[in-house]
């Protein structure tokens, strides 16, 4: 049984990292003709751009589509499809009602100034990548790891492609990179679409949504709120520098966050989404075995990636100069910073999941919420005393760090409780 295991654990790895990793190496190949065609300003836009759709994004369907792979029942997941489907749809159509109507979005509440597409270009953004999470999920229940990487390449290719072609004429204010990302997602949302609709179809019961909806009503309640802390924690010094520093230094940290969190996301990603569908399957079945594999796979994480980091913090900054341009140094200098907090990402991230799955989403919520609290006490003070960016970054790199290993420890804690937080809520 235990080779089994690993047997399907590292092919269905195989698989996904494989098209995360071509996906990922699309983008990096790329990066240095997108900087020498873009400004620092431009991707000090584009990060606003793609700090807010990931802030977004975890509320586009209520956090139901972590659901998903939990549920054992394939008409019940079909189900929860389309329920979260349904929501992603009501958020888009009201986002474009509201600023077709009134002319107000969430960059005009920042202060950025954008041009007029770029708020419709973000509502199509966050709906498309919603769709395309949606599916992962529904791809990860069916043990589909491939189609979640062709999905990745079509979106990589795509939005590579489409940077590129349109630099020409939409070299301004961030619209050309923000317009090839989101037809990146489309493309995607898309390929999953039509395998989703080929084995699925449309066909609902009206009742059973609603039952569904009742069963996994900790997701919005519990699960929402902490994504979204997460997602802020992770998305507020983007947002925050851009307010308090001014585009062109936002840019060179939002590049830094860009070429690290490529490959950090390639492998964390394709790692946690197979260990997502497995851990959901041992927790109901053995979860003894769940701890093994939960403290074999970080321990093994953290022996790989402990050299390439220690390599990578020595030399970011003549690497980032070298490739990207002389007008990048600083982005370097905050890569050297930021990598305590990526190598506790690589160990940490590909199971940050496990108390979803073990139903531990009140400890969860905890977590996020008091990370961050920090965050934002600790830059309202930067802030306050004018210490400067590089002060603000060592400070999230180090709070960071902090939290990743707290966050661990409280995983392997919520391993321990047997699970029955879903059983007879159906009835």
């Amino acid at each position: 049984m235990k080779k089994v295991f690993q047997s399907l654990f590292l092919k269905n790895l195989t698989k996904v990292f494989t098209g995360n990793a071509v996906a990922q190496l699309i983008l990096v190949g790329l990066s240095p003709i997108l900087t020498r065609i873009f400004t620092p300003e431009d991707f000090g836009i584009f990060g606003t751009y793609a700090s807010l759709l990931g802030i977004f994004l975890v509320i586009s369907a209520f956090a139901y589509e972590k659901a998903i792979p939990v549920e054992e029942d394939r008409a019940n997941t079909r189900h929860i499809v389309l329920l979260c489907m349904g929501i992603s749809l009501v958020w888009f159509l009201s986002g474009l009602v509201l600023y077709v109507s009134t002319g107000w979005s969430v960059f005009q509440w920042m202060g950025v100034s954008v041009s007029y597409v770029v708020p419709i270009l973000f509502g199509v953004g966050v709906f498309a990548a919603s769709i395309q999470q949606i599916l992962s999920y529904w791809s990860i229940r069916n043990n589909r790891y491939g189609a979640i990487s062709f999905a990745k390449i079509a979106q990589s290719s795509v939005n590579g492609v489409a940077q590129i072609g349109l630099a020409s004429t939409l070299t301004k204010t961030g619209v050309g990179l923000v317009t090839g990302d989101v037809l990146g997602r489309i493309a995607g949302a898309t390929n999953l679409f039509v395998r989703f609709m080929k084995q699925e179809g449309f066909s609902w019961q009206r009742g059973k949504l609603r039952l569904l909806m009742k069963k996994y009503r900790r997701f919005p309640l519990l699960g929402m709120p902490s994504l979204v802390l997460n997602n802020l924690a992770l998305q507020l010094p983007t947002l925050l520098f851009v307010v308090f520093f001014g585009v062109t230094e936002s840019g060179q940290f939002s590049l830094t966050q860009r070429m690290v969190g490529i490959p950090i996301a390639m492998i964390t990603t394709a790692v946690g989404q197979v260990f997502y569908g497995k851990a959901s399957e041992l927790q109901r079945e053995n979860p003894q075995a769940l701890k093994k594999v939960y403290w074999k796979l970080t321990s093994r994480l953290f022996l790989i990636f402990l050299l390439p980091m220690g390599l990578f913090a020595i030399l970011s900054p003549m690497l980032f100069t070298w490739v990207f341009g002389s007008n990048w140094v600083m982005a370097g200098v905050y890569a050297q910073m930021l990598t305590p907090m990526f190598f506790i990402q690589l160990v940490v991230l590909p199971v940050s999941q496990i108390l979803y799955i073990t139903g531990n989403q009140s400890l969860q919520l905890l977590w996020d919420s008091s990370r961050f609290v920090l965050l934002l006490v600790g830059f309202f003070f930067i802030y306050h005393f004018q210490v400067g960016m590089t002060a603000a970054i060592l400070f999230f790199s180090m709070t960071m760090t902090v939290s990743y290993v707290l966050l661990f420890l409280l995983g392997n804690w919520g391993i321990r409780r047997k699970d029955t937080i879903y059983a007879n809520q159906m009835e």
